[in-house]
């Protein structure tokens, strides 16, 4: 009967570790396809101007708002809190540039979306070290503008 015991609780946390982490990776995985299509629609708009940056936040809240956003959580809940950052870069990104107002408009030519999610812990909150009720997750894509090529935006990560 101990060892019954013992077994069911280590059961019970196995149980709660696989169902909690899968839903994370689901939801990683939503996230993770908003993140590169607004960075795309996103990337299509900027074209060196102030303009084109306003564009580009539009862009990518279209994808977020209207009858059909993405979503996550399985398509149930909306995604509310997403920010954009630009860069200059000739081929790719200039690394440790990026700025959510850039004061170049005519030099950015890249975009990068983060996307970012409180995941609602189900089985793990039982579990005595884990003292939280939702886990964050993370994504991000980056885009770049190419004008004058075939593929004018293409996502780089």
């Amino acid at each position: 009967m101990i060892v019954t015991c013992v077994a069911l609780a280590v059961l019970l946390a196995l149980a709660g570790l696989v169902i909690d982490v899968g839903r994370m990776y689901i939801v990683k995985s939503e996230l993770q396809a908003f993140a590169d299509a607004a960075s795309l629609n996103a990337a299509f708009e900027l074209d060196g101007t102030k303009d084109g940056l306003s564009r580009a936040r539009e862009a990518a809240a279209a994808l977020a708002e209207g009858d059909h956003a993405m979503k996550w959580d399985m398509g149930t809940k909306a995604i509310s809190s997403f920010k954009l950052s630009f860069t200059a870069g000739d081929g790719k990104p200039a690394p440790k540039s990026w700025q959510e107002t850039p004061d170049d408009a005519a030099a950015c030519r890249f975009v990068k979306v983060t996307v970012e999610a409180a995941v609602p812990l189900t089985l793990l909150r039982v579990v005595e070290g884990i003292q939280q009720d939702a886990s964050k997750v993370t994504a991000s894509g980056t885009a770049g503008s190419f004008p004058g090529s075939a593929n004018a935006a293409r996502l780089i990560e």
